[in-house]
């Protein structure tokens, strides 16, 4: 695919300023999102390859139920910490999201990400292993937001 298809906006998630660029190259969709100015973590995440060749009975699934593979490229991908665990999220997210919308497009999505996590989001300033994590629920509100920007910008 030559030119490479690009799209770029900017939106307001959780009052902060976020921009969002989307690149589809022949072999990987882009997504760049981040409230940083950088790109912070990247993040790999590819549909099974069951759900690229799925039954026709599989379009009527939820698109929650298609497997995602996710890899951190770069950034850490300690589960206990809160911005890991919302980029692994967000990246299944656009992944599955990336599937419903096009079931036919088989390209892997690279996930650049730098968001600032609400405050309810961070993780405790205790070390005691006692101290609970938040909620993954709580993710939900700023990954659909997410969602319905690179939504907008898709190349698939």
């Amino acid at each position: 695919m030559f030119p490479v298809s690009t799209s770029c906006t900017a939106a307001l998630i959780n009052d902060i300023h976020t921009d969002v660029a989307v690149l589809g190259f022949a072999n990987y969709v882009v997504v760049l999102v981040t409230q940083l100015q950088s790109i912070g973590s990247l993040v790999e995440s590819v549909a099974s390859a069951a759900a690229a060749h799925a039954d026709p009975d599989a379009l009527s699934r939820s698109v929650q139920d298609v497997p995602v593979d996710v890899k951190f490229i770069l950034g850490s991908s300690n589960a206990s910490a809160p911005a890991s665990s919302l980029y692994q999220i967000l990246a299944i997210h656009l992944t599955q999201l990336k599937h419903a919308q096009n079931p036919a497009d088989p390209r892997p999505l690279l996930l650049g990400v730098g968001l600032r996590l609400p405050r309810e989001l961070t993780a405790p300033s205790s070390l005691d292993d006692h101290a609970e994590l938040p909620d993954l629920s709580a993710y939900m509100p700023l990954i659909d937001a997410v969602g319905d920007v690179v939504s907008k910008c898709r190349p698939w």
